[in-house]
Formats: structure tokens, sequence, C-alpha cells
């Protein structure tokens, strides 16, 4: 290339970008910034204050960019146009989310070794601390493993069941480990929805699936409550916020109400009490998830009055166990959940917890993926 070609090809890469930084002001001058972005689930970056300070130190512009990026005008189309162009070149994995087949996004897995070994010493250590009080251990497989058959045949993903059986050769032996692996492969063999074709969650009933192994798996009566059941349309999840696609499926949620069970349920940190476990405000959200229960809470208490069972179970737990409540509470009479991501020993420790509420069984309830990447398990043990 000649020195006056380079020398054009420079300004007019010069010239889009000060049409590209005007054209931006213009867009923000006459429209209103985005303060959260449903497609993302966050809050967006608002206009940086100024100072020569800020300026001087970088954090400014640094600011600046994230602002820019976050307000980008039709930012969701573009990134949808990304997905979709990337797809007809046929790349099958985006910001670690392969599209396999029968319209699901799988999550890559990679074991994290060094913290799946910190989080098995700590949950024997809290079974050391709740010595007298039975403990036990339900670790979800995700979607990626029990669909594996339908990743792309070009894949570099890791085998969950050896972080699984290193987690289950790891743990106390006092600890009753339960994987419900081959009960959900099963399940979908026999055509049931176990995994939401866009989300990193499992659907109600393949909660229902491994809630029924696990209990058979300790022994306990087989539930018999009766459900109505409410569907809501339209789900698309976070592995689609990840790769939005033009071409990507829609889900439908299932809400499980026990027909004959009346609930309290009390979020303890937010002095907030219902008769409910679905919090109906998300139905029309793109984060339809979060009406199971609203979200994640530090610590939520629920009391059951007619559950099968006149027990006080304490679950620690990620947002896989959300879904799953409407089998527990049927199953137990006083069901506390406990979220370490948020609880932060904020009155008692978790040991001290489980004595001073006379809590008959420790149920600890997470999926693989959480299991192998969380640092919050170091709480469990203060």
């Amino acid at each position: 290339m000649s020195k006056k070609t380079e020398k054009i090809s420079q300004i007019i890469m010069v010239s889009i970008f000060i049409i590209f930084i005007m054209g931006f002001c213009v867009w923000t001058f006459f429209t209103k910034d985005r303060q959260f972005s449903e497609m993302e689930n966050r809050n967006l970056a608002q206009f940086p204050e100024f100072s020569w300070k800020q300026l001087k130190d970088g954090k400014f512009t640094q600011e600046l960019e994230s602002y820019m990026s976050d307000q980008l005008p039709f930012k969701d189309s573009l990134v949808t146009l990304k997905t979709d162009t990337d797809r007809l070149l046929m790349h099958n994995l985006q910001n670690g989310v392969y599209f396999g087949s029968d319209g699901y996004y799988l999550q890559n897995y990679k074991e994290f070794p060094v913290q799946v070994n910190k989080n098995i010493g700590y949950v024997n250590e809290l079974a050391g601390l709740c010595k007298g009080t039975e403990v036990d251990f339900m670790l979800v497989p995700n979607s990626i493993s029990v669909m594996s058959d339908k990743l792309p045949s070009v894949n570099n993903t890791e085998d969950q069941q050896k972080t699984i059986d290193k987690i289950k050769s790891g743990l106390d032996k006092s600890i009753k480990f339960y994987c419900p692996m081959d009960e959900l492969k099963k399940a979908v063999a026999d055509g049931t929805q176990t995994y939401y074709k866009t989300d990193h969650h499992w659907t109600s009933d393949g909660a229902r699936v491994a809630f029924d192994g696990f209990m058979k798996f300790l022994g306990e009566d087989e539930l018999k409550a009766e459900y109505d059941v409410k569907e809501l349309k339209d789900f698309m999840g976070t592995l689609y916020s990840k790769a939005p696609s033009a071409f990507s499926s829609k889900d439908t949620m299932k809400l499980y109400t026990d027909k004959n069970n009346k609930l309290t349920v009390k979020y303890v940190d937010q002095n907030k009490t219902t008769d409910t476990l679905f919090d109906s405000s998300f139905e029309d959200k793109k984060d339809k998830y979060s009406t199971f229960l609203g979200g994640n809470f530090p610590v939520v208490e629920i009391k059951a009055d007619n559950a099968q069972q006149d027990k006080k179970v304490l679950i620690l737990k990620d947002s896989y166990a959300n879904c799953a409540m409407p089998y527990f509470t049927s199953m137990y009479s006083d069901v506390t959940m406990m979220d370490m991501r948020y609880y932060h020993m904020q009155k008692l420790t978790v040991a001290e917890y489980v004595k001073q509420n006379n809590i008959d069984k420790v149920i600890l309830l997470y999926n693989v993926d959480f299991f192998n990447t969380d640092t919050n398990f170091v709480e469990m043990t203060f």
C-alpha cells in the first residue's frame, strides 16, 4: 500500500469515528438515557460526573467509555445481528454459550479444581460444626451434562461427571450425597423438558424429577400433594442474553401451587411477609425466573400449615432451589432458605442458626457450575 493510499485510509477511518461520535451525541441529546437493560438484567452506566482530577487519573474517560457502550443506540439489535451473523458462519460458541440442537443453548463448562476442593472442604467443615444434625447434599448437573447429545460435534467443554465424582469422593461420609443425573437423563428420554432452552436453570418439571429421586434416596415418603399450574409464556433466559438471536426458541415457565397448603413466607432482612412463593411483578418482565420468590435473598423462612412432615429444614442454596420450593414446602412444615452470597454471617453463623432454631435437617442444594465457581462457601464455616 502506498503512503498516499494509507493516508486516505486513515482519513476515512478518522472521519467514520468522528461521524460516529457526533451521531452518538445527537442521539443522546434527543433521547433519554436508559436506566436498566431488560436484556442484560442490570443497571446501565449513566453519564459520568466531570472533574479535572477524574480526567487526569483516567477515571472519567473509563466511565465515559462504559456509558457510551451501555447507551449505544440499538445496542440490543446490533448484538442480535452479530450473533446471527456468527451462526450463519457456523460459529457454534459465543460468549461461553454453545448453540445446540433443538433450539437449546448450552453453557460451556470448565472445571476449576482449586475452587472445587476449597468448597468441598467448607462443606465438610460445616458438617462438623453441625454435628448431631443430618446434613444432606443434592448436587444438580447442568443441561450441558444431562443433554450432552445436543452439543455441536465440535466442542471443548469438560465432563461434569468428573467434577461430580470428585465432590462425592471428597465429602465426609456423614453427608448423604445425591446427584440426579440418571433420573434427569431418563426424564429427557421420556419427553420431559427438564431444562429451559435459553436459560441456565432447570425447569419446575426438572426440579420435581430430582426432588422425587432425592426423597426416595433419603428414604422419605412419596410426595402426595396436588398442584394448580400457572403457565408463563415467552420466557427468554440468561443464556439468550449472552447470545441473543432472532432464531431462538421461547420457553413456557410453569408455576406450581399446592392446592391444600397454606404458606407464610417471611423475607427476614426485608421485613416482608407474603402467602405465596411467587412474585407476580416479574411475570411480564424478561427476568421471569425471578417470579420464583422474587429472586435471591439472604434468609427466607417459610411455614407450611399442611405439609406431610413436621420437620424444620435449612436449605443452603443457589437459584436452582427457588423453583423446587413448592415441593419442599409440601413435604416439610418449616423450611428456611439461606443464600451464602448474601447472608455473610449477619447475625448468627450457620451452625448457630441450626442450633438456635432446632433444625432437624440441613440440605445443600447447588448446581455443579455454581459449586465449581462460587467463592462464598467459606461463609458457611464462620
